[in-house]
């Protein structure tokens, strides 16, 4: 083996290093994506499809990335910290991302409680714990929704900008400062609330006119057991007002999921 060759070695062991530090970067700002993302999945996919999931990701952003794939550092030290601004970016996108589906689980919890029927419980695999009956319906339905409406190739394209606004070998630079960015954040929890409150609003209002008129009737007839027959009346006017609303409800859900992407833009606008 003359000179030229083990130098040819060398150098496609070099590019071969670059790609596997550069697909790890990558990784570490997809995977929170994928993990903390209930419209994809949740905790109810395995681990390994999770990471093919990732990987093939990697690659098909890895083309997005390629020119600059020298400039990573390979050293442990500012590699460590490539990695570490990844990983929080990755978070900071997903806390996004999940805005809406965590806004449909408060709101099915808020619905139970005011029904009564939040002693049922049922295991969600998008969230990976137990929920009342009606965050399970509402969590499924915004899941649903938001795959037929393609938000999770917005989401997808949302990430190959997050490459081009903040490159893997550099670090935020906060051009509009850093408060900005994190009053998106104080905004999306803000949003929250406001988005469960919406979402539960007919049934809550139901369920109060009915614990109002059956305050009423105890009133003008004391010897009645209004408290028993709430049990069985507040449930049964909970489902069919949920029902009767559900398309009202998916609306909001559309002009809410509309707005959540309008905010990942803005994150990555004062990213950059």
């Amino acid at each position: 083996m003359n000179v030229s060759e083990v130098i040819a070695r060398l150098t496609e062991q070099a590019n071969l290093s670059l790609i596997i530090f550069t697909v790890g970067l990558l990784m570490c700002r997809i995977m929170p994506v994928l993990v903390l993302s209930p419209f994809l999945g949740g905790e109810v996919v395995p681990t390994e499809i999770k990471m093919g999931v990732g990987v093939t990701l990697s690659i098909v952003l890895f083309p997005a990335v390629s020119a600059r794939m020298g400039a990573i550092p390979t050293s442990a030290l500012p590699y460590i910290g490539l990695m570490l601004k990844e990983i929080f970016l990755g978070v900071a996108l997903a806390s996004i991302v999940s805005m809406v589906f965590e806004a449909a689980r408060v709101a099915g919890n808020v619905v139970d409680t005011m029904s009564g029927s939040n002693n049922a419980q049922l295991y969600v695999p998008q969230l990976g714990q137990q929920v009342s009956l009606f965050s399970n319906l509402k969590v499924q339905l915004a899941v649903v929704l938001f795959l037929t409406l393609n938000g999770h190739h917005l989401v997808i394209e949302a990430l190959a900008d997050s490459l081009i606004t903040v490159p893997l070998d550099s670090f935020p630079r906060f051009s509009s400062g850093m408060w900005p960015f994190f009053e998106v954040f104080i905004r999306v929890f803000g949003d929250l609330l406001r988005i469960a409150l919406a979402l539960a609003a007919p049934a809550t209002l139901a369920a109060f006119l009915t614990d109002l008129s059956l305050g009423m009737i105890n009133r003008v007839a004391p010897q009645v057991q209004v408290f028993f027959i709430s049990m069985a009346v507040k449930p049964l006017v909970g489902v069919a007002i949920v029902f009767v609303s559900l398309g009202l409800v998916i609306d909001q859900m559309e002009v809410e999921f509309s707005s959540m992407l309008r905010l990942l833009r803005d994150a990555l606008r004062l990213l950059a």
